[in-house]
């Protein structure tokens, strides 16, 4: 269910037959805004202006129309490529108090961990025992192992990151063409979650939920319906690829120190994104948008894709929530700067606008 600002159960939508739990994911932000956590902005407000106006309003026809004054019902904190972002214990501690006696429930989300990491991630999950409805998202098998050895009855998530698929956007086109032999358009389309061997280690950890993307090829039925646990779609980029060093972390380098893991960081990745205009293979002219976030790369979904898959959240059995990231948003300066990659400035406003 959507919880209202005025702490009442909006209804489920008529066309999906029960509730559908809208998240919102502030991976940058120092903190999450506190109306957001304290469930006291609405779903509209949380999304106006930080996000794509088409991905707004396609959210806003499929969720907020029946649900007036509806808010998000769980914020995700932390982010899910860089370690470096790992929220401290303190913090999650605040953020975890300003929730309780709300409505709105925190995951905590984690990237791929090394030891060091691994020990700070576990502060901060042990920060957070006992708050209700709290999940963890695990972005590696080693975590989740970690995590369900010192935390049996811990909800945790299967981050999207370990969904294997091929996420190119320069190739999606070609992942259904008629053109391609029947074998190859079957393994391009699907993944291999369904394997017997994959659906036992889901088991054996006792995941009841994975998060996925909307991905551009069109997936298999089986990737939505043929699963036992919940999906998780997020909105509005897919996630590309990532690596182990920042590219706006390693700008003001000099050239032997750039990129270089483990380099000093000034997280600049609170304040500026990077977008690229990357050419699509074959000569067409064509061109696909490429969003670099912090150490990350990732790709904004076209409205045809977020039209089939939130029809796709509306009827299906097994996906029943949403997560919605709060994105940079472009700027006139911005705008003015050369292809095929301009600086994006991270507006502090953001936080301004959920935060009212």
């Amino acid at each position: 269910m959507l919880p209202t600002r005025h702490q009442r159960e909006a209804p489920p939508r008529g066309g999906a037959g029960r509730g559908v739990e809208v998240g919102i994911a502030v991976p940058f932000l120092a903190a999450p805004p506190p109306a957001v956590v304290r469930g006291e902005a609405s779903l509209d407000e949380a999304l106006r202006g930080a996000v794509p106006r088409d991905v707004h309003d396609l959210l806003a026809e499929t969720f907020l129309g029946p649900r007036d004054g509806a808010g998000p019902s769980r914020v995700y904190v932390g982010s899910e490529t860089c370690e470096r972002l790992l929220p401290t214990r303190k913090a999650v501690r605040s953020w975890a108090a300003a929730a309780s006696g709300s409505r709105v429930a925190l995951s905590l989300v984690l990237p791929p961990l090394s030891r060091d990491g691994l020990a700070k991630a576990e502060e901060a999950v042990r920060a957070l025992e006992g708050a209700e409805g709290l999940e963890v998202v695990a972005g590696d098998w080693g975590t989740v192992h970690r995590l369900r050895s010192l935390h049996p009855g811990l909800a945790i998530v299967l981050g999207r990151l370990t969904h294997k698929m091929l996420r190119d956007p320069r190739l999606a086109e070609y992942f259904d063409s008629p053109q391609a032999p029947a074998p190859a358009r079957s393994a391009l389309c699907r993944s291999g979650e369904l394997a017997p061997g994959f659906r036992a280690l889901m088991e054996r950890y006792g995941i009841a939920r994975r998060e996925v993307d909307p991905f551009l090829q069109p997936l298999a039925v089986d990737e939505w319906e043929g699963r036992s646990e919940k999906l998780s779609v997020h909105f509005p980029y897919l996630f590309v690829t990532m690596g182990r060093a920042c590219l706006l972390g390693a700008m003001h380098r000099k050239p032997a120190g750039k990129f270089v893991p483990g380099a000093p960081c000034r997280t600049e990745c609170r304040k500026y994104a990077v977008e690229f205009r990357v050419p699509v293979p074959g000569g067409s002219g064509a061109e696909k948008d490429l969003l670099n976030l912090g150490n990350a790369y990732y790709h904004p979904v076209p409205p045809s894709v977020a039209v089939g898959i939130l029809g796709r959240v509306t009827s299906s059995r097994q996906v029943d929530r949403i997560v919605v990231t709060v994105p940079p948003a472009a700027t006139d300066a911005a705008a003015s700067l050369p292809a095929p990659a301009r600086i994006r400035p991270w507006p502090p406003a953001v936080e301004e606008r959920v935060g009212r």
